[in-house]
């Protein structure tokens, strides 16, 4: 996909890891 930069890249990284850390929690 050409619409994929490294900034959209950073930011999915960074929500799964918040998910993940979210979850881990309950």
């Amino acid at each position: 996909p050409g619409g994929v930069g490294p900034m959209t890249i950073a930011i999915l990284l960074e929500n799964t890891l918040r998910a993940a850390e979210l979850s881990d929690s309950t």
